[in-house]
């Protein structure tokens, strides 16, 4: 059979997913506005270390607030504008934001499908990748919740564990069985020289 030359293949990238409260902001519950944005401790530098060495930076998270009516789905995209302009000034960027605003408690009238979109659940790490032509196998994720790095696992991606208010939450033994690397920070493990070049 003769091959479609009009057919160009995707080119594949690898990603460095990260999760958002806990990671890149200090999680003060539902931070919804710029008010309440504090970056962790060399987050920036972090994703502009990303950025340098071609890795496509997305984030996935979590917003349950939408859900439960404490702010809104505008209210989110607005901040995270917000985080992109203070990005730039710094010279890094966030190439896309993901956020699943379901929590099944707060979830009539949606179609249950829906709920696969957050975390633990993979639904928009494949939309990510679909979007972008992700190699899963190069890429990695970070969060500070179990429920972060189960679908890295799942995909075939490393993980790694960063310690925020919610590490007393963690099964330490999980992480162990699995291998998953401890850090204070993003930029900690990146001086570990273990994310790659």
């Amino acid at each position: 059979m003769k091959k479609d030359s009009s057919i160009v293949p995707r080119p594949t990238s690898y990603a460095f997913f990260l999760d958002r409260d806990g990671t890149l902001n200090v999680d003060y519950d539902y931070v919804h506005t710029p008010e309440e944005w504090t970056w962790c401790d060399g987050a920036i530098e972090a994703v502009r270390w990303m950025n340098a060495r071609g890795y496509k930076v997305i984030v996935i998270t979590n917003q349950s607030g939408i859900a439960r009516g404490r702010f809104t789905r505008q209210q989110v995209d607005a901040l995270h504008a917000w985080v992109d302009e203070d990005l730039k000034r710094h010279g890094a960027w966030i190439d896309a934001w993901y956020v699943a605003p379901w929590h099944p408690k707060f979830h009539d009238g949606h179609h249950p499908d829906l709920l696969h979109e957050r975390k633990p659940g993979t639904g928009l790490f494949l939309q990510a990748a679909e979007r972008f032509g992700i190699d899963f196998s190069g890429s990695m994720m970070a969060g500070d919740k179990i429920s972060d790095l189960k679908p890295a696992l799942e995909l075939g991606m490393k993980a790694m564990f960063i310690r925020s208010r919610h590490e007393p939450d963690a099964d330490p033994a999980w992480l162990r069985e699995h291998r998953i690397p401890i850090e204070d920070t993003l930029l900690d493990h990146i001086k570990k020289g273990t994310a790659g070049s």
